[in-house]
């Protein structure tokens, strides 16, 4: 357990260089946004057929990419 918190705070280290892009990030990336799409955009639209708000699926959908988006850029983006 204490050499695992050791690694990490070593890959962590100011001024490192960020990790290589590995084949499998493009299909994280894409699984990302579609499970965001297919998640948010279901759940808005079981709320707008619930309360007869025909809007709240696409918005579902929309704030479901950004999520992912953001998630992505978060996860991506550390080093």
């Amino acid at each position: 357990m204490m050499a695992q918190r050791s690694e990490q705070q070593q890959s962590q280290e100011p001024g490192q260089q960020p990790r290589a892009p590995r084949e499998a990030d493009g299909w994280q990336i894409l699984s990302y946004m579609l499970s965001g799409m297919i998640l948010y955009g279901g759940i808005g639209w079981l709320a707008g057929h619930f309360t007869g708000i025909s809007v709240l699926f696409p918005i579902g959908m929309i704030l479901g990419i950004g999520l992912s988006v953001a998630l992505i850029i978060f996860r991506f983006t550390r080093t």
